[in-house]
């Protein structure tokens, strides 16, 4: 009897725990519906920004940075200071002017006698050619500085303008998966009442919608920060409204390039200016050898006394009998042979740098072309599986819930690969030294 009352109480006592917990799942259910709701209204009003500023192209974009950046300014008015300074140099010295021959003490009375010439100094053989090579050496010097400058700045301002794009539609994406996810916690929720779907299930859906607004957030943030670097460097507005444009295949074969990027980069032009005047130099110093004129003087004999005027010509030459200048000839040899062997060496930089370059981009071009081609015929079948299965209810709602988060998922990778794609053809531009597609 005892046994049957203590079994009865035990019954009792699990049944009252088993309401208790029943209950307070249906109230913490009920709880997270009423959040659902809110956090779908919350979704709603944080909407990614639409932005309607002016349209912007990415040309549009590098003019306004070109225009803005004070230091590409300053290297402008660099290599103008240095045109000018080509201008001046290697010019021929003017004459002299000569007062001579005349009796300090008789200049208070009178002047019995005087000379009066016109004195030009020759220059040294070779010194005018080497002074106008050091001086366009000094103006490519400058130069490699501006256009590299140029041409890291319009890639900046490139890879800037990709990446808003990109965040601009992650953004988007990331909106349309946080209200799929919100929406199939509600499907589970109810296919949990109705016993279709176990707690589990749900539980999955909450983690899965927690990760998707951490997320949201996050492309938000990314989206505003990239917006606000891309104005910085180009002086764009904020708000503008950015243009996607096809990517343009670079179809030129590797050694095409190389030999376009040795042609074009500013530093094989300064490389040849400084092998120029090594000859030049090298010239200079063997001139050194052979007689040459100095000075040429013609002047005027003025005597007052005996009115004995006469003219007179000078010309002085120097005669190399002791300096024979071998050591600075045999300096100058090596320097003409280093000059050379460092126009190989940066000949086969750029074609490092070239190399490396079309590398990576045929590599991420070629990943481009075939996950876009099965991403494209992932989302057109798996949108046609969703309009069917919607129409005719041959999917469970949360599996149809799935397809579209997946294709959601695959949008997402085909934007990253696509950035990931320009920055690469960025790059190879950069390494051939273009501003862009068309110089190819």
């Amino acid at each position: 009897m005892r046994t049957a009352q203590r079994s009865t109480r035990a019954s009792t006592l699990v049944m009252k725990v088993f309401v208790s917990l029943y209950l307070m799942m249906c109230t913490s259910v009920i709880a997270d519906s009423g959040k659902s709701s809110l956090n779908e209204s919350s979704i709603q009003e944080s909407a990614p920004h639409q932005f309607n500023g002016p349209v912007i192209t990415v040309k549009q974009a590098i003019q306004s940075a070109l225009e803005k950046s004070r230091k590409l300014q300053s290297l402008n008015t660099n290599v103008r200071m240095a045109e000018y300074l080509v201008k001046s140099s290697g010019k021929l010295r003017n004459p002299e002017v000569r007062l001579s021959d005349v009796n300090a003490g008789q200049i208070g009375d009178r002047i019995d006698e005087y000379e009066l010439g016109v004195r030009w100094r020759f220059p040294e053989p070779g010194e005018l050619g080497e002074d106008r090579q050091q001086a366009v050496v000094r103006l490519w010097d400058r130069k490699v500085d501006q256009l590299r400058f140029q041409q890291q700045l319009i890639a900046r301002v490139r890879r800037s303008y990709a990446d808003v794009l990109k965040s601009d539609y992650l953004a988007e994406l990331a909106h349309q998966r946080i209200l799929k996810e919100d929406e199939r916690i509600r499907l589970i929720e109810h296919m949990v009442d109705l016993g279709t779907r176990s707690i589990v299930y749900y539980t999955k859906a909450k983690m899965w919608h927690a990760e998707s607004k951490n997320d949201y957030t996050r492309a938000i943030e990314k989206q505003g920060m990239e917006r606000r670097q891309l104005a910085q460097r180009s002086g764009i507005p904020e708000n503008a409204s950015l243009v996607e444009t096809e990517l343009p295949e670079v179809t030129q074969e590797l050694d095409e390039l190389i030999a376009l990027a040795i042609s074009n980069r500013p530093e094989t032009a300064l490389v040849e200016q400084r092998i120029t005047l090594a000859h030049r130099r090298r010239n200079y110093e063997r001139y050194q050898l052979l007689p040459r004129p100095t000075f040429i003087e013609f002047s005027r004999h003025y005597e007052k006394k005996d009115w004995n005027n006469w003219n007179e010509w000078k010309i002085g030459i120097e005669l190399p009998l002791f300096d024979w200048n071998i050591g600075n000839i045999q300096a100058t040899d090596l320097a003409v042979r280093k000059k050379e062997e460092e126009y190989n060496a940066i000949q086969e930089s750029i074609a490092d740098e070239v190399r490396v370059a079309y590398v990576v981009y045929r590599d991420l071009l070629l990943d481009w072309k075939n996950f876009k081609q099965n991403a494209d015929d992932l989302i057109f079948n798996a949108g046609k599986v969703v309009e069917e299965a919607k129409e005719h209810e041959v999917l469970l709602p949360d599996e149809v819930m799935e397809m579209e988060l997946t294709i959601i998922e695959t949008k997402k990778l085909l934007s990253e690969k696509r950035r990931d794609l320009a920055h690469a053809l960025i790059d190879l531009y950069y390494a051939i030294g273009v501003d862009g597609h068309e110089q190819l």
